[in-house]
């Protein structure tokens, strides 16, 4: 019985963990690069819907959510939850309570953030919004109507303009989910770089291509590092190019280029012919809102696919050898 309560805490404080690792980015002033802070515990009910969600069970997490406002109102953390409900929603294939949910968060975000949008003191409201649009765009391609939602994504885009990097990055994350496999992969205009010099994406036509971004505080990329280095160190030599994109992330960008390269030097170890582009416009266009990411690009240019996510070195491989053909 002791054994049981040690082992429900520990899970209970990784859970927590977790969960305070993936807050929304505090937003930035328009012209200031994203700072990413040290995120704190989501409340309890928040972090219970979560706990939910993770088992599956929705009708839970939004008696929770209905709990919540029957309680504290429609508060910031009832707005969180909402987000978060209507992600759960997406994740049992209930569409119908995911568009249900995902509008009433987006009606409430943008409400809070009033005309002319007030983000930095609106913290859940810029996450809630992200979450509304990302969720309410893959209920339209669900329901088959994927042109009404690439629409939707690109009406957001415009409405959206001034906010922070990362829920305009969310929008473009998936628009690129929607449509970018199966068209020409955008091309790379570094403001600067680490290692060998960026190379424009024309200039590698007729290479196959595979795009790693990353950041250098990351912790889920610094666990890609070594499955990554042994790919790059396997198919180099078959004619595959790497490129690793980064961006600043903060205003100080000769500090913050110091830590990049003593990160691609120290973490990556990668052979100086692999370059390592610094380029926000890159980064946003391709969607990088969280990372890693990968983009692989065939011998055409042709993106042939694109996943926002962490990879083993054997669905790297797999990938890479779809576009070695």
């Amino acid at each position: 019985m002791r054994r049981t309560k040690s082992l429900h805490w520990i899970f209970l404080c990784v859970l927590t963990s977790i969960a305070a690792a993936q807050q929304p980015e505090k937003p930035t002033s328009v012209n200031a690069p994203a700072v990413t802070p040290a995120a704190p515990a989501p409340p309890d009910d928040v972090r219970m819907i979560r706990y939910k969600i993770s088992a599956g069970d929705l009708p839970s997490a939004e008696s929770i959510l209905e709990v919540h406002r029957e309680e504290k109102g429609e508060d910031g953390d009832y707005l969180m939850g909402l987000a978060w409900v209507a992600r759960g929603a997406v994740l049992t294939g209930d569409w119908k309570a995911a568009s249900r949910h995902a509008s009433e968060a987006r009606r409430m975000a943008q409400s809070q953030l009033s005309t002319p949008a007030d983000y930095d003191s609106h913290r859940e409201a810029v996450y809630a919004l992200g979450t509304a649009i990302e969720v309410e765009a893959q209920a339209l391609v669900a329901s088959g109507k994927k042109e009404e939602a690439l629409a939707f994504l690109e009406r957001s885009s415009r409405e959206q303009e001034k906010a922070p990097y990362n829920l305009r990055a969310r929008i473009w994350k998936r628009r690129n989910q929607i449509e970018l496999e199966g068209t020409p992969a955008p091309e790379i205009r570094a403001e600067d770089h680490a290692g060998a010099e960026a190379p424009s994406l024309q200039s590698l036509r007729g290479r196959p291509v595979v795009l790693f971004f990353w950041w250098e505080a990351c912790g889920d990329c610094k666990m890609q590092a070594a499955a990554f280095r042994r790919t790059v160190e396997k198919y180099l030599q078959k004619g595959v190019a790497f490129v690793a994109l980064t961006r600043f992330y903060t205003a100080d960008r000769v500090e913050e280029k110091r830590k990049i390269e003593k990160s691609w030097k120290e973490v990556y170890a990668l052979p100086d012919s692999v370059s390592a582009p610094i380029s926000d416009g890159a980064m946003l266009r391709y969607g990088v809102s969280a990372t890693p990411t990968f983009a692989f690009v065939d011998r055409k240019g042709v993106v042939v696919r694109y996943s926002p996510t962490r990879m083993t070195e054997e669905r790297l491989s797999a990938e890479i050898e779809k576009i070695l053909q």
